[in-house]
């Protein structure tokens, strides 16, 4: 069964500008930073049995840089709940191989997790608590409405790095055991949360993330592809994701098109200053 995670941080309501969930992870990214917040279920020696959430710092490339386990039963989440259950059942845990149908963490107060969760993002990350309005979209994500944006050289150069967001996205889940088609599935909303982009661009670079990744234009075949895609090893599917990364890099965008200015080459007497460590 699910863990019905979408709806768990739903109601967790954490007041994070640039969160999103992919799969039955929780992600906050804020804009042009290499930083990432982390959040998902803590793992027991038990099989699909969680007693906690776990955050992750992640820094792109200097990779993890803080990570705390906050346990439900350390954050009164089913006190109650356990309570009413009385003994004998598991307490302070979830398992999503229930069978009721209702979400696994049903009867939680997540008042504690909550305050810890910000406490840890306000010592650990607090550029994740900047408001909204830092991605909000400029005056260029207006012109989507304005002009024919398929002829609009800002609104398709937009495109073409929200694009890049996607398959970026899509190889990050491939670290976290997620298949591509999973990651995909909500890549619409990332984009917009990020980037500040009408859903609508957020579909249209879900698709070129897919003909990239696929090599082919979308049809009746798509789903298909993405499947066979979905069911290779997770290394696989990573290389795959990077090789779509790869074409789509070397694909000029409209405002991309001339020649890059060269770069300034220090002649070989300035020896480049010494670095300090």
């Amino acid at each position: 069964m699910s863990l019905h995670a979408k709806e768990f941080f739903d109601r967790l309501d954490l007041p994070l500008p640039f969160g999103t969930v992919v799969g039955d992870v929780y992600y906050a990214t804020p804009t042009d930073s290499p930083i990432r917040l982390r959040i998902e279920f803590a793992r027991t020696i038990m099989d699909r049995e969680y007693d906690g959430l776990r955050l992750a710092v992640i820094h792109a490339e200097r990779g993890t840089l803080d990570t705390v386990h906050l346990r439900f039963a350390e954050h009164g989440t089913f006190t109650c709940r356990d309570a009413r259950l009385g003994p004998g059942a598991g307490h302070g845990v979830v398992r999503d191989w229930h069978q009721d149908g209702l979400p696994p963490w049903a009867g939680a107060d997540l008042t504690g997790l909550r305050i810890a969760i910000l406490d840890f993002v306000q010592v650990s990350c607090p550029a994740l608590t900047a408001p909204r309005s830092f991605a909000a979209p400029g005056s260029w994500a207006d012109r989507w409405h304005e002009t024919l944006w398929a002829t609009d050289t800002v609104v398709l150069t937009r495109l073409h790095e929200a694009t890049q967001a996607v398959l970026d996205l899509a190889e990050s889940g491939t670290y976290d055991g997620r298949p591509i088609t999973e990651t995909l599935r909500n890549s619409r909303y990332y984009v917009m949360d990020m980037l500040g982009l009408p859903l609508g661009q957020g579909m249209l670079a879900e698709a070129a993330a897919v003909t990239q990744l696929t090599g082919r234009s979308l049809g009746p075949d798509t789903a298909g592809a993405l499947e066979r895609i979905a069911s290779m090893p997770m290394d696989k599917q990573r290389a795959r994701v990077q090789a779509a990364s790869r074409r789509h890099a070397a694909t000029p965008t409209p405002l991309r098109m001339s020649t890059p200015p060269a770069r300034l080459v220090p002649a070989p007497s300035q020896a480049p200053a010494a670095r300090s460590h």
